[in-house]
């Protein structure tokens, strides 16, 4: 298992151990992302995550914090690392980020701020997954942590559009959106959601907050 990468893969022969899909001969989609959803904590992989970037954490400069970065694939299949883009030369800490999610796994890195005079860890990460047909989508998930938090609050948005989007998509206008966001956002209430898709995030709002951000499919 790399880096950042937490619980083992659930496939069609995770599936085929459990008793209500011993008999069923055609596994899903929605049914290895169901069982995937359900297994979110199981095994204490997210637990395991957590102290990861704890341990991270302390790599860091404590003054200027940085964002806990925690993703979790319930699609039924492998999501892969597309692009991704930072605000304010916010960049990536320790560790890169993870190439490939599998179905059930926890992926974890931190994103910090670059210095004092830019206090500020704000950035994008886009993977590819499949809708329900199966077809390939484009998952994006931003956030905006300012280190002073007497004057600015944390941030996070999402959004899943068809395959390449990000590539030539208004960053700027996705800089604005999570401006006006929260500290949850819930991406099946776009308009423009991917269908069939949910991509859930939050984030707290401490020195370090953890964002958690859930890649799913609806109606599991």
């Amino acid at each position: 298992m790399g880096d950042g990468l937490f619980g083992n893969p659930i496939t069609n022969s995770t599936l085929e151990g459990l008793p209500d899909y011993v008999d069923k001969k055609n596994i899903e989609r929605k049914d290895r992302a169901r069982v995937a959803l359900n297994m979110k904590n199981a095994e204490e992989k997210s637990v395991r995550a957590g102290q990861y970037l704890q341990n991270m954490k302390e790599q860091c400069n404590g003054d200027l914090g940085g964002t806990l970065c925690l993703l979790y694939n319930a699609t039924g299949d492998p999501i892969r690392y597309v692009t991704n883009k930072d605000f304010y030369e916010g960049h990536v800490g320790p560790t890169p980020y993870p190439i490939e999610i599998a179905n059930g796994q926890w992926a974890a890195f931190l994103h910090v701020p670059k210095s004092t005079k830019s206090p500020y860890s704000v950035g994008t990460i886009v993977y590819r997954g499949k809708d329900p047909r199966g077809v390939d989508c484009d998952w994006m998930v931003s956030w905006d942590n300012a280190t002073d938090k007497e004057t600015y609050r944390t941030k996070v948005y999402s959004e899943v559009r068809e395959k390449d989007y990000f590539f030539s998509c208004d960053w700027e206008a996705i800089y604005k959106k999570t401006q006006v966001s929260g500290v949850c956002h819930d991406g099946v209430k776009d308009a423009n959601n991917r269908h069939g898709c949910s991509l859930s995030a939050s984030i707290g709002n401490s020195r370090f907050p953890i964002l958690i951000a859930v890649f799913t499919l609806q109606d599991v």
